[in-house]
């Protein structure tokens, strides 16, 4: 199936349009200028990595994160090349990167670089590029080759995504080794503004060379790689088998008056081989077992209203969990790689995004039900003030032994209150402001030293930024 998708690439790439000799240029950029003003639980925002900890610690920060990019076009616009560098996520201070003294540091680091052509009636794309499926599925850089077209209401999108290259050890296939995604999605333009898609990911992966996780077997497969609960996404695994469909449809419905709807809704089925799992919290392995059906499904929902200068939004999402680690069944939904910012506590919401709790709207393997209720008020040209309200569970509960012996479970993520204040000093610098409380659930006693079954350490974060874009 690869070569045969991979073979249809090449080929359309002798339908290249002859080339033009004049060209253009435009350069950009997006320099942020981030602080952390105070958090009373620093040990816990630990980029999905490490042991998040509710332990009181505080701490308040200032870093940057400069992106600038250039775009090269003939004058026609038939080929186009963009190439991005990143300075990123470097603290004031930090000597590793070049915020310390002298400012001496390795600290670049290449976000874009792609060639963008016409062919026929769409364009193509080839290289280090902006990829999405879906926001709530994958949506971030990859090295690919994507195909996008459209005649009138209908546009489609095709592409191939390379997440790792693995080396070809063994004499099987090469084309079996490397953890690949090969993406078709369908848009409908359904009137002003509003639109509906659908589309199918197939990922999937067979690793055969030697890794830490085991020396090679003579079937020719690794003895099981380790697949934690706290590292349930696709790009957090190590050399694993899997073959992963995910079919979804998705879409906005903007009406003649203020009224606006979002949705999405998805369905992943395969298979996950040759791994050991183990539930971050309650230290259940798979066993013996290693092979795994994964079976799970995300359904979310926007409903809001834009009244003046007032809009008000309701967000709501249901991600599947997994109950038992010891079943031979993953019923968790699966994400590959996406960042979401709809809680400041929990996920990306704070404007330090290099250092946060989670980039998903998955809790671990235990899946989320979100439910978000915000108002947005541009009080002027300039200004823009906000809040919502959030109350957070799990799909599954979080169950683990606390420290007295006793076995615990509970849903509860807590309820959180946050709020932003934006304000346009010059047209292209941006100052803004946000906080973010967490009363806290039961289901987050699992973090604190310790534990008792309820929860007794809410999470408070400040963050703050000057953002110039240009």
């Amino acid at each position: 199936m690869k070569k045969l998708l991979l073979a249809a690439v090449l080929v359309a790439l002798v339908g290249l349009a002859p080339s033009a000799y004049a060209a253009q240029f435009a350069f950009h950029g997006d320099l942020n200028n981030r602080f952390q003003l105070y958090t009373n639980q620093n040990n816990f925002f630990t980029l999905n990595g490490g042991t998040p900890t509710l332990d009181g610690t505080t701490d308040q920060f200032a870093s940057i994160k400069y992106r600038m990019w250039t775009e090269m076009a003939t004058d026609d616009n038939a080929v186009k090349g963009v190439y991005a560098v990143e300075v990123g996520g470097i603290r004031f201070g930090d000597s590793t990167k070049g915020g310390g003294y002298s400012g001496d540091g390795v600290n670049v680091e290449t976000r874009w670089a792609y060639t963008d052509f016409m062919l026929g009636n769409g364009r193509l794309k080839i290289g280090l590029q902006p990829w999405s499926v879906n926001p709530y599925l994958w949506t971030e850089t990859a090295t690919a080759v994507a195909y996008g077209a459209s005649a009138g209401n209908v546009d489609f999108t095709v592409g191939w995504a390379r997440g790792k290259e693995y080396f070809n050890s063994s004499t099987d296939d090469a084309f079996n080794e490397d953890s690949d995604g090969f993406l078709g999605r369908v848009n409908f333009g359904i009137g002003d503004g509003s639109k509906a898609g659908a589309f199918v990911l197939y990922q999937m992966s067979n690793p055969s060379q030697v890794t830490a996780a085991g020396s090679q077997q003579a079937a020719g497969k690794l003895n099981p790689a380790s697949v934690t609960s706290q590292n349930w996404q696709i790009k957090k695994f190590d050399q694993v088998d899997m073959s992963i469909w995910t079919v979804g449809v998705d879409g906005k419905v903007q009406t003649g008056g203020p009224l606006f709807v979002k949705w999405d809704l998805m369905y992943q089925n395969g298979n996950i081989e040759n791994v050991t799992f183990t539930d971050s919290f309650s230290g259940t392995t798979s066993g013996a077992i290693t092979d795994f059906d994964l079976s799970a499904y995300f359904a979310h929902l926007d409903v809001g209203a834009k009244l003046g200068k007032v809009t008000i939004t309701y967000t709501g999402w249901y991600a599947s969990g997994d109950d038992k680690a010891d079943d031979g069944d993953f019923d968790a939904f699966l994400t590959t790689d996406v960042d979401r910012t709809d809680s400041i506590a929990l996920m990306e919401g704070g404007y330090t995004d290099d250092r946060y709790f989670s980039e998903r709207n998955t809790f671990y393997d235990k899946g989320m039900f979100l439910n978000k209720l915000a108002v947005d008020f541009q009080v002027n040209d300039k200004t823009k003030v906000g809040g919502a309200v959030l109350y957070m569970l799990t799909a599954e509960d979080v169950k683990y032994t606390d420290s007295n012996g006793v076995a615990r479970s509970s849903s509860d993520l807590g309820l959180e209150f946050d709020a932003y204040i934006s304000y346009k000093m010059y047209k292209n610098l941006e100052i803004a402001l946000n906080a973010g409380y967490l009363f806290a659930g039961d289901a987050m006693d699992v973090f604190e030293t310790t534990t008792n079954g309820s929860s007794d350490e809410d999470i408070f974060r400040s963050t703050a930024r000057f953002r110039y874009g240009f």
